[in-house]
């Protein structure tokens, strides 16, 4: 598939995961900092909510491109099960092998990186190129994190920009599945 491409419109649905998985990052950084909170946790809330209502309605706006192909929709899924089948086998492997190596202060930047890492494929497989962003921005962030010391100091920042980077990305991504008018802006709502 080439890049060139329009984004698959299934990936709105990515829009939901990354509000959703962004908010989980956000509240460690908010309990990290905070402690229990729940006026920030239901700030995050009500932004993963708000997030997530608008990847719905933009996934169920999307054109009905590869509607028809059944075939296309199967290999889809697929290869978004096995990127993703992939990814979590890895992370548990990775948590285990840390904690029996004593270097439990690297897993958390260690999940960031392979979280940031199933991102490469995913773009591919999407044909949306904003996923390399958000892989290299996490990869960034697990590197920064080990080079910081990873650690208790470094665990709120660290989640506070995992969190902050899935949510930049699921509003990029809405925003590039909006569909343009002929003019360049976004389509204004009829009255």
């Amino acid at each position: 598939m080439a890049q060139s491409q329009a984004p698959h419109p299934g990936v709105a649905l990515g829009g939901v995961f990354l509000s959703l998985f962004g908010a989980l990052w956000l509240a460690g950084a908010s309990y990290r900092y905070l402690g229990v909170s729940p006026a920030a946790l239901a700030a995050i809330a009500a932004g993963a909510a708000g997030i997530a209502a608008w990847g719905l309605a933009v996934f169920r706006r999307r054109p009905p491109v590869f509607g028809a192909d059944a075939a296309v929709r199967k290999r889809l899924a697929r290869s978004f099960m096995a990127v993703n089948a992939v990814q979590w086998s890895l992370i548990g492997l990775l948590i285990l092998a840390l904690n029996v190596s004593g270097h439990v202060a690297w897993i958390v930047p260690g999940v960031i990186f392979l979280v940031g890492v199933h991102f490469v494929p995913l773009a591919r497989l999407f044909r949306y190129r904003g996923y390399d962003a958000t892989a290299a921005a996490l990869v960034l962030v697990a590197v920064l994190d080990v080079l910081a010391g990873a650690g208790a100091r470094t665990i709120a920042p660290t989640l506070l920009a995992t969190g902050a980077i899935l949510w930049t990305s699921a509003v990029l991504l809405l925003r590039a599945m909006q569909p343009r008018r002929a003019g360049g802006g976004l389509p204004t709502r009829a009255r």
